[in-house]
């Protein structure tokens, strides 16, 4: 966490955005579908996010460095009477993928779930093909709960997802309490 932080999004990161939400490449680690966007549906989707919403928040990934806006994360379908929501995240620019920068996000938006919204569990989902991910979101805490078989269409083939979460009380999150690392 010593090498990013988290900010709302602005308008002035849609160059930015525009750009990732236009890479192939990049969709073919996420569960999301890819469709090339047009510049004034980017802008429309970059409003929408930075408005403000009781059901979800996207932030900016940004280095502490040099303040480079190098992914996203949110989180979506918050349930404040069960006190959970889905989180997903990308780091956007390739040089800055498997540096640890999308763990320590991760912490960080867990972090300001836990302790600053009170949520109590966070869940996501993930391809079943992807073991870096899957290991960064063990060092979170997250645990897997289920697999979603055949559920997500990639290149012409169904792919399997893994479901995983993390509760505030899970021996994982002892981190997210102060009960060590």
């Amino acid at each position: 966490m010593k090498n990013v932080y988290l900010r709302p999004l602005s308008l002035a990161d849609s160059d930015r955005t525009w750009k990732w939400h236009n890479d192939p490449a990049l969709y073919d680690r996420l569960v999301t579908p890819f469709r090339f966007v047009s510049r004034l549906s980017e802008e429309e989707w970059l409003r929408k996010k930075m408005a403000y919403s009781q059901s979800e928040m996207q932030l900016a990934i940004c280095l502490r460095e040099n303040d480079a806006h190098i992914g996203n994360i949110h989180l979506r379908h918050i349930d404040w009477v069960s006190h959970n929501a889905e989180t997903g995240i990308f780091i956007g620019e390739e040089a800055h993928r498997g540096r640890g920068y999308g763990e320590q996000a991760m912490r960080l938006m867990l972090l300001h779930s836990f302790k600053d919204l009170g949520l109590q569990r966070i869940w996501l989902t993930v391809f079943d093909d992807n073991p870096a991910a899957i290991r960064s979101y063990e060092k979170c805490g997250f645990t897997v709960e289920g697999k979603l078989r055949k559920h997500a269409l990639k290149h012409g083939r169904l792919k399997d997802l893994l479901y995983m979460a993390v509760n505030i009380d899970d021996p994982g999150a002892a981190w997210v309490r102060g009960e060590g690392a």
